[in-house]
């Protein structure tokens, strides 16, 4: 049961298109920005995207070194989007745009005073054909995507950087099921790790996030059988099909 005085609305998704003013979080609200990176598939040198102009002299080198030309075109597209989105939002051009680090390397924006928190909270993750990009202006957060797929390292995984209840209930799932159960305890341990800036070494056990097995739609829901972990609400959804996400807000 979600506690409705202190746990955040329901985050809501809206779809990312270049040239198109994106639609701003309302008061208290999150939104979350499906970046399709679909169109990165193709051949098209990635300094070509519109994008490329928004980024950095860091941000373009940064995508010459990835290694395959499709893994640059879809950094430029995504960091291109969070540029588009956040400039827009805050009023200034996507090149204008600063971030830094913050807690455990989290790219965040810098305070407008000393000691006043940043202007807007943000996080981004990518897997395959998809980004996501969550912005709230109150509630500090964190947002995982995957695309599900088999893992062959599932079970050592779990033994790992799950809990001894947790790996229980993921053994005692039918082996159907277990691939995409795996992967969404998977994103609901990485959101809440990423709206905290830390790492998985040591900590993914010391909080239970348990393994969904329940049909997602594409629009969020809390996750069971606990939508509240450490302060934090957590969210789920299928983003499109073949994907999972998790959402992890700030409470309070």
């Amino acid at each position: 049961m979600v506690d409705a005085e202190t746990s955040p609305p329901p985050p809501k998704f809206c779809t990312y298109q270049h040239g198109v003013e994106p639609i701003e979080p309302e008061e208290g609200e999150t939104r979350v920005y499906r970046v399709a990176l679909d169109a990165c598939e193709a051949g098209d040198a990635f300094a070509e995207a519109p994008e490329w102009a928004w980024l950095t002299a860091e941000e373009r080198a940064r995508a010459e070194r990835l290694v395959r030309p499709r893994d640059g075109r879809r950094f430029v597209l995504c960091r291109g989007a969070l540029r588009s989105i956040i400039g827009r939002l805050l009023d200034r051009s996507p090149h204008a745009v600063e971030f830094r680090a913050g807690p455990g390397g989290k790219p965040i924006l810098p305070a407008g005073e000393p000691g006043s928190p940043p202007p807007l909270h943000f996080n981004v993750s990518h897997s395959g054909e998809l980004a996501l990009i969550a912005v709230s202006r109150s509630r500090e957060l964190g947002v995982d995507v995957e695309k599900t797929r088999p893992i062959s390292e599932a079970a050592r995984i779990v033994r790992s950087y799950f809990t001894e209840t947790e790996t229980e209930q993921f053994h005692q799932l039918d082996e159907a099921v277990r691939p995409d159960a795996f992967i969404r305890g998977w994103t609901r341990k990485e959101a809440i790790l990423k709206a905290k800036g830390v790492g998985l070494a040591g900590l993914a056990t010391g909080f239970e996030t348990m393994f969904g097995v329940e049909d997602l739609g594409r629009e969020f829901v809390p996750c069971a059988p606990s939508s509240v972990v450490l302060g934090w609400s957590l969210w789920e959804a299928s983003p499109r099909p073949g994907y999972v996400a998790a959402l992890a807000l700030e409470r309070g």
